[in-house]
């Protein structure tokens, strides 16, 4: 049974990455480096899960219908679910493959044929996913935003829209990597106070459960300024439960409680931007996620119940809390007889209910009886107490920190949603299923903030959109347990797991762990989050039905549509049928264009002594490539696999053509030296002395081409017809015409002598000529033997070895 348990890692692997984790945690936080560490990455993409802990236990009560005690076990059952099952799922589909990016590309990327449909299905909920972190950051942020300032309660819902779209702007101004410092700072921030402040929450409930007072009088005042519209608190003993009644609130709370794990399924997504090695990094930031998530959550959970704190829809339990503490720990404190109400508690209380008697015509609010004159008056009484309480002391500054640390992470908490979503549309749009477009970060972030600004306003609610959000991100959860478990035999062997092995069977191990965690977590949503599920499934629908189109053009798979179309030389703009279609060619692009890039840096076109850019053009006219492909993009540091098996080959099958591009190049490097040994061999004709064209070519093709047999030289220069080419290529081969102009001076003294002197009929007409040649930039020597017989007897050369052999000129 340990055997289950044993490491996937290599030893030797695991331990380099040990001895990297110090520098892997701190990795980019100034922007530096090869990529962004632990924490970069953690608040770069993962501010989304830390912000749970402004609502995780507001939904976990809610979902209980104010039991505590069960919110308590429901959590502690997700907690220990994501511990032991959906952290390592996720760990092992992070080793695989760190650059997959969610959940539907993994499928491509390491599961099996039958399983690959799950991909366009992973797609389309990660993408409803990301829009649904946006709605329900930016409104959450919104309610927050409340603490501080009250008054704007009428405007919460433009505020949510000016969150959105701010970070969005950013986003898309400066781009998601370096949009870091900005998740840095919030988030670092948060985190640090976080941790301090809910222990000392943990603390003083532990030590004063009597201040559970505070708790009525702060919801109390919630209510009447508007800030909280519905509170749920328990009508009933837990003793007087049912053994049906206690669980169905009991999975109730479970499947609320779930979104205090949205965000987490993000972490991976994140792998192109992660430092090497990649796997490290993101396994790293996966548990400490999660060590966070489930700390904030008992804490708060914990403080909730000893302070009976209930659930208060649009404002974060965790305040309330800090207000407590604000208010007895930090401030002047504040006991029950402290607070006395005045006749002019009592006047604004009866003028409040008139007027709410007056707009209603009934004090019930919501189906329950609204408050009572007598429970205003005290309400305003206590309000008063407890702003003497915390004005002036270190408790107010907490309160102000608190608040705009939870408000700046839930702004920037969104983040998570625009980058993980734009990353993943970027990653179908790469396999032909959304339009090319989307390949741009910036494209999918703008897009996903359209959908959800239009939702904001119908949404308005966290306890509304968490049901439809909570599916998201547990389908993410199944997809990723589910292709761990059934990986591919060849993505094994990739890491140098054999499938047999007790390695291969840890990993697999990891995944049935996620799968029975994860297909619990659905089980649970489906039976108790029903109303959400037809949503989901139409807008799931509807996305992979807009996938599906723009691959294939219509709803069948056409086969005939999955390759590239068939390369014409200097076609400027291609035309592809499908996105498919498309998908192949631009992986036949990236194969060409990193092998060119890696011919570039071996030095293999240093023969040709034309510069690089020349080359490169010549190969995007011969090759259509598209130019912009061969500028740097600072985000790739290293080459990120194709997101599927067909792609990978397509990838291969052109990046594999390096004789052929190799040979292609030298031919129009012939064709460049060709056209001046014709333009230029005319000059030394004499058919009166007996030399004739081919014997000035043939000489004129020894002396240039001295390395290369001269029987092959003159076939091919005798297939040599003078064409006027395309730019892009004579930009190229006219370098050569020139090198070949250069170089004739200084290789032909001695031949040109002769024919001088046979001109002047001065000496014979067939004297054989020997002459020394520098190759290799003068670091070796060739021979070079020639006749100067006239055309009709087979003309001979040589080429002797001097030194060791070198390469050609």
């Amino acid at each position: 049974m340990l055997k289950m348990f044993k490491s996937y890692v290599a030893p030797e692997e695991n331990e380099e990455a040990n001895k990297q984790l110090p520098r892997l945690m701190v990795e980019g936080l100034m922007l530096g480096g090869t990529g962004l560490g632990v924490l970069a990455l953690i608040f770069e993409i993962a501010a989304d899960a830390f912000s749970v802990a402004a609502y995780q236990t507001l939904l976990a009560i809610h979902g209980a219908d104010g039991h505590h005690e069960i919110a308590i076990g429901a959590f502690i059952v997700l907690s220990t679910m994501l511990l032991l099952g959906i952290v390592p799922a996720y760990k092992a589909g992070a080793y695989l493959r760190p650059n997959a990016g969610g959940s539907g590309p993994l499928v491509e990327a390491i599961g099996p044929a039958k399983m690959r449909w799950l991909s366009w299905i992973g797609t389309s909920l990660f993408f409803l996913d990301a829009v649904l972190t946006i709605i329900i950051s930016s409104i959450s942020a919104a309610d927050v935003t409340m603490l501080i300032y009250p008054q704007w309660a009428a405007y919460r819902i433009v505020l949510a829209e000016v969150f959105a779209l701010f970070i969005m702007a950013v986003l898309v101004a400066v781009g998601p990597k370096r949009a870091v410092p900005l998740f840095l700072i919030g988030g670092g921030a948060f985190t640090i106070f976080t941790i301090g402040a809910l222990s000392l929450v943990g603390v003083t409930a532990t030590a004063n459960p009597e201040w559970a007072f505070l708790a009525d009088g702060i919801v109390g005042r919630l209510e009447v300024n508007g800030v909280v519209e519905h509170v749920v608190e328990a009508k009933e003993e837990l003793s007087a439960l049912g053994v049906a009644a206690f669980f169905a609130l009991f999975f109730g709370s479970m499947s609320s409680a779930m979104l205090g794990f949205s965000g987490y399924e993000v972490i991976p997504a994140s792998g192109k931007h992660a430092a090497r090695p990649k796997w490290k990094v993101i396994n790293t930031a996966l548990t400490l996620a999660a060590v966070f998530l489930i700390g904030t959550g008992v804490f708060q959970l914990f403080a909730a119940q000893r302070w009976l704190i209930p659930a208060t829809e649009g404002y974060s339990t965790l305040l309330i809390e800090y207000e407590i503490v604000a208010a007895q720990m930090l401030g002047n404190g504040l006991e029950p007889e402290d607070i006395t109400i005045t006749a002019s508690d009592r006047r604004r209380a009866a003028e409040l209910y008139q007027s709410r008697e007056d707009e209603h015509h009934d004090p019930a609010v919501d189906g329950h009886g609204g408050p009572t004159e007598e429970e205003l008056a005290y309400t305003f009484a206590f309000t008063r107490a407890l702003n003497g309480a915390v004005e002036g002391t270190l408790g107010e500054s907490f309160l102000f920190v608190a608040g705009s640390l939870l408000a700046i992470i839930l702004l920037l908490a969104q983040g998570g949603g625009y980058v993980g979503g734009a990353a993943v549309a970027a990653n179908a749009a790469r396999l032909g299923r959304l339009p090319s477009f989307f390949e741009d970060d910036r494209i999918g972030i703008a897009v996903i903030w359209g959908v959800a600004a239009v939702l904001i306003p119908v949404i308005r609610e966290v306890v509304i959109v968490e049901s439809y959000y909570a599916f998201g991100f547990v389908s993410a959860f199944v997809i990723t347990s589910t292709t761990v478990y059934f990986v591919r035999n060849d993505a094994l062997l990739d890491k140098g797991i054999q499938p047999d092995s007790d390695e291969a069977k840890s990993l697999r191990f990891a995944g049935l762990r996620g799968m029975i965690a994860s297909y619990a977590m659905l089980l649970i949503l489906i039976t108790q989050k029903t109303d959400a599920l037809f949503a989901i499934v139409v807008a799931g629908t509807i996305i992979t039905i807009i996938q599906l189109y723009t691959a294939h053009r219509g709803i069948q798979v056409k086969p005939e549509l999955a390759q590239a179309p068939e390369v014409k030389a200097g076609a400027t703009h291609l035309a592809y049928e499908a996105g498919i279609q498309r998908a192949h060619d631009q992986a036949r692009q990236r194969g060409l264009v990193d092998l060119v890039n890696e011919l570039v840096e071996t030095g293999a076109f240093n023969k040709f002594n034309v510069g690089h850019q020349r080359i490169i053009k010549m190969v995007c006219h011969l090759y259509n490539l598209e130019p912009e492909m061969f500028e740097p993009h600072e985000e790739h540091h290293e080459r990120i696999e194709e997101p599927s098996l067909e792609l990978e080959k397509t990838y291969m099958d052109a990046y594999n053509q390096r004789e052929k591009v190799l040979n292609d190049i030298e031919y129009y490097s012939h064709f460049g030296i060709f056209t001046f040994i014709h333009n230029y061999h005319r000059n030394w004709v004499d058919e009166e002395h007996g030399r004739e064209g081919s014997v000035v070519q043939k000489a004129m093709l020894d002396l240039l081409f001295p390395l290369t047999d001269h029987d092959e030289i003159w076939k091919q220069y005798s297939a040599y017809k003078p064409a006027f080419l395309p730019e892009a290529i004579w930009q190229f081969s006219r370098e050569r015409y020139r090198w070949a102009k250069d170089q004739w001076p200084n290789l032909s003294d001695r031949i040109t002598t002769i024919w001088t002197l046979q001109d002047f009929g001065l000496i014979p007409a067939d004297v054989d000529v020997r002459m020394v040649i520098s190759v290799a930039g003068g670091r070796n020597y060739r021979m070079v033997k020639f006749s100067t017989k006239a055309e009709g007897e087979r003309l001979t050369t040589t080429i002797e070895d001097m030194e060791k052999p070198a390469d050609d000129v």
